[in-house]
């Protein structure tokens, strides 16, 4: 039996998963597109990218990796965009986890945080390629903002 949830805009996991891959496909710089834990039983779409393909100009951290999950529920899927490079760790995540912060916050950490910053991120969105899209559209604004100073640039 095949489940469509409402929040998941008909498509099943494995469809919807899919989808999101196709898209990480086409991200500037990204590479070895893949699902994880594997193709046969999918529950994160990983990429590998070239931070300054990405960002079309010179910084000083070569490579990243941006981690899509995508879980349909009844009510409001559950969906994380999260970046990944030796400096930082940053991502949109729309759970339950703190709803003080609104259905969806962007959570912050780095190797001088004791704790992670978290901040309300204001997306209202259910289609999972609408969030990916609005969360890769934030993206670079936010890796520029770990450059602590010009140093980081080269």
């Amino acid at each position: 039996m095949v489940l469509f949830l409402a929040g998941a805009s008909g498509y099943t996991r494995r469809q919807g998963l899919r989808r999101l891959k196709q898209r990480l496909e086409n991200v500037p710089g990204a590479s070895n597109v893949r699902y994880e834990p594997s193709a046969v039983k999918p529950t994160t779409v990983i990429a590998d990218v070239d931070i300054e393909m990405f960002l079309e100009k010179p910084f000083a951290r070569a490579t990243g990796r941006i981690e899509v999950v995508w879980r349909p529920r009844e009510e409001t899927d559950l969906q994380r965009v999260q970046w990944i490079d030796d400096a930082v760790s940053l991502g949109w995540h729309k759970d339950r986890d703190h709803p003080e912060l609104g259905t969806t916050h962007v959570q912050r950490e780095t190797d001088d945080e004791s704790t992670p910053h978290r901040e309300p991120a204001h997306i209202e969105v259910e289609a999972q390629l609408s969030f990916l899209e609005i969360c890769l559209d934030r993206l670079p604004d936010r890796i520029d903002a770990t450059a602590e100073s010009d140093s980081f640039h080269r």
